[in-house]
């Protein structure tokens, strides 16, 4: 689970300018709670996307308003 600065990434390289790593996925049911690092401003960041790293793959995003 990432924050993105990207609203609305399409790509790795959209991705990967800068994010914030929340953790491994805790499940795919039910609402979950990520804890946001103590020095990061959550203003600066547009979207959440479920990434996986090892194939480089967006499995989905949300635009935070």
């Amino acid at each position: 689970v990432l924050l993105v600065k990207h609203p609305a990434p399409a790509s790795r390289d959209e991705i990967m300018q800068d994010y914030v790593d929340l953790g491994s996925l805790k499940g795919n049911v039910g609402n979950q709670n990520y804890e946001i690092p103590a020095d990061v401003d959550p203003s600066e960041y547009k979207s959440v996307v479920i990434y996986c790293m090892p194939f480089h793959v967006i499995f989905s995003t949300a635009t935070l308003g």
